[in-house]
This record gives C-alpha cells, structure tokens and sequence, in this order.
C-alpha cells in the first residue's frame, strides 16, 4: 500500500482555463484537475509547459494571461495555448503585452467567428508586438512587477472587505428572521433541528400544513422564463447574464404564479429557492410551492427560505452521492419544520431587513465599483507601459 507521500508523488496537475487567475497571473492549484502519472507521461510529450513559458487562454476567457514561475509538472487543457518565448523577448514582459488592450483587441480581430469565440495559433503568431531593447524590458517589467503588486494587495484587500459585508448580511437575515427584532425577549427551544430557540410567542410548523405542491403547465409557451438562483432567488432570465442553452419551446414548462414558492430542485443545497414576485415559467425539472393558509408575510418568506441553517437542513435532507448530485425532492422539502412568527411581526422583520440590507448593499457596491476602477487601472497602465506611452 503507498503511503499518502506516495499516492501525492503520483499526481500531475491539470490546468483548464478557470484554474488561471488573470489578475494576478497566478494559477489555482487547489482546483485543478488531477490526472495519474502515467497520463502525464503520455500527454507530456505534445505539450509540456516549462517555467517561463506563458499560458494564454484561447476560447472562452481569451486572453486570460498567466506566466509560469514554478518548476511544478503539470499540463493545460485544449482551451488553453502554452506560449514559449524566444530569446528575444523576456517572458514576464510578454506576458504583461500579452495581457494589453491593444494586443487583445489585434488577436479578436483574428478570432474565429463562431458561437464561442477561438483563439488559434496562428492569430498569435501573427499579431504584431512592439519590441523594445532586452534592458527596456527588464526595466518595464520591474516597474509593472512593483505596480501591480500594489494593485494586487489593494484588490485583495477590497475582495475581502466585499466578502465580509456579504458574511454581515446574511448573519443580520438570519437573526432577524429566528430571532425577530424587538430586542431582548422571552426564548423557547424551538425543537426543531436546525435551529435552537425562538421567541415564545412564535410557532413551528411542518412544510406540509403550510404548502402544498403545484404541478400547473404552459400550453402556450408565451409566459415570461423565471430562474431560481441562490444569491438573488427567483427573478427573470432577461434580467440574468446567462449563456446556458434555451428550450426552443417553453410548452409544458411549469407555471409560477406571483407569491408561489419556486425551487431548484438540483441547486436546494445551494439554498436555489424563492418567492415569485412574478408571474411566467420555470424549468418542468423544478418544484413550485403555494402556501395553503397564508401563514407568512412574502417578503418575510424570502429572506426565511434562504438563511444558511436552513440551506443547511435542504442538504441534510437531500438524497444523491455526491454534493453536485443532491437533489431535495417534494416530499423532503415538505417533511421539513419551519419557523413562523406572528404574521405582524413578520412584516416589522421584512421592513427592517429591507432597510438594513439596502444600506449593506451600497457598502458593497462602492467596494465593487472601487474594484473595477482598480482593474481597469491595472489595464491602462499595462498598455500604456508596454506599448511605450508611458516611460519608466
């Protein structure tokens, strides 16, 4: 039996173009997909990134841009182009060109026009890169090195801020909706497991004395496509950056109507679920819910269905083998115990909620905007650098 130093010593790393972090031409290693070592023996022989080489991402992400500074063994996917510079041309500098609007926007002119844009070998070769003396490089890639480096810091630095307001936010939902907001109160154990006291005057219900399943079709195909997300619950596709493939036909499709609850199915132990605010269609793989007796406050139940102990309890109760293959069917959901406050002071929780987490919402989208000024600082100052606009 091989030890686990052993087992670790048999492993290659292999890369596809989500393991390239563009901003930091950096690679994530953690994520990337494992292969034996005797299919890197063979795969190696075509393609064997080598320390200083560059990995340019060809479709997809294009461009995404990452120079190799380690000696580790490892190969890239088909998506991605294994750049090897000549003696001309430092490798860090290529990279940094590499990575230029001006060089990006020559290349996608070459781009092959199809449903998902290709970079070939040949628009590299045949893309025009200003050349500057092997002292002028080293000079331009010190000063990028240190710039960035800065760039890098403050950006991590914002990315981690942003993170925390969102960890704020979804600690503020969560007291507010187990807890209520009217301060210091009496307390009862709820006996429900997935969370431990409620206030004394709430009560616990199972999910089927509150709702029912609905089952209702398009015949027409003419109502609006809904998605059912994680993070923003259910809202209309044409709102959603999606590039997922359409159904030609939305016949047959399941019919959400406003205030239904809207689940997928696939994504439950993602916390994918939430009240409709509109009337249209979800995918016939999903499940829609309707309360039987009016027990919640809408705005209320959204924030409820999608609090993290609760997400928790989805993926207790899901069945699958693995954690991308759970699925939280009807009679699970159904069998599931949910709290519910008085129906006033579900509403006093919702405005409350709306209030504080508008004011969290802006907090974050000045740190994201603030992120983007960054990025596209880094991009201006890369293209002015090395295309010679500016000196260094």
């Amino acid at each position: 039996v091989r030890s686990r130093r052993q087992r670790q010593m048999c492993i290659r790393d292999s890369l596809m173009i989500g393991n390239l972090k563009d901003l930091s031409s950096s690679i994530d290693w953690d994520s990337s997909k494992k292969i034996s070592i005797e299919d890197y023996k063979k795969l190696s022989i075509k393609s064997h990134p080598q320390k200083g080489d560059i990995v340019f991402a060809r479709y997809a992400s294009i461009g995404t841009t990452c120079y190799i500074d380690t000696d580790r063994d490892f190969l890239v996917s088909y998506a991605c182009l294994t750049i090897h510079p000549s003696d001309l041309i430092i490798g860090k500098f290529l990279s940094y060109y590499l990575k230029s609007s001006s060089f990006a926007e020559d290349v996608l002119r070459r781009t092959n026009s199809n449903t998902q844009g290709n970079v070939g070998k040949d628009s590299l070769v045949n893309a025009t890169i200003v050349l500057p003396s092997i002292i002028e490089q080293t000079q331009i890639v010190n000063f990028l090195d240190a710039k960035c480096s800065d760039i890098y810091a403050m950006l991590s630095k914002t990315r981690s801020s942003i993170e925390e307001y969102k960890k704020l936010k979804q600690a503020v939902i969560t007291q507010a909706v187990t807890k209520g907001v009217r301060g210091e109160r009496e307390m009862k154990d709820s006996g429900v497991e997935w969370i431990s006291e409620i206030p004394a005057n709430w009560t616990v219900k199972r999910g089927k004395q509150l709702f029912s399943e609905t089952n209702e079709r398009s015949e027409t195909g003419s109502e609006e496509l809904l998605t059912v997300s994680h993070i923003t619950g259910v809202t209309p596709r044409t709102q959603k950056n999606v590039n997922m493939f359409m159904s030609e036909s939305l016949v047959d499709y399941k019919i959400c109507h406003k205030g239904d609850l809207a689940a997928n199915t696939m994504w439950m132990w993602q916390g994918a679920i939430g009240v409709s605010k509109y009337h249209g269609v979800i995918s016939p793989s999903y499940n829609t819910y309707r309360q039987k007796s009016n027990d919640y406050n809408l705005e209320y139940l959204d924030y409820l269905l999608r609090i993290r102990p609760l997400i928790d309890a989805y993926t207790i109760h899901s069945t699958g083998i693995t954690l991308s293959r759970l699925r939280l069917y009807p009679d699970s959901f159904l069998s599931l115990y949910f709290i519910v406050p008085p129906i006033t002071e579900q509403k006093e929780i919702a405005d409350y909620l709306d209030a504080k987490c508008a004011e969290i919402d802006k907090l974050i989208a000045k740190k994201e905007q603030l992120v983007k000024e960054l990025e596209n600082y880094k991009k201006s100052l890369i293209y002015e650098v090395v295309t010679g606009k500016r000196e260094v």
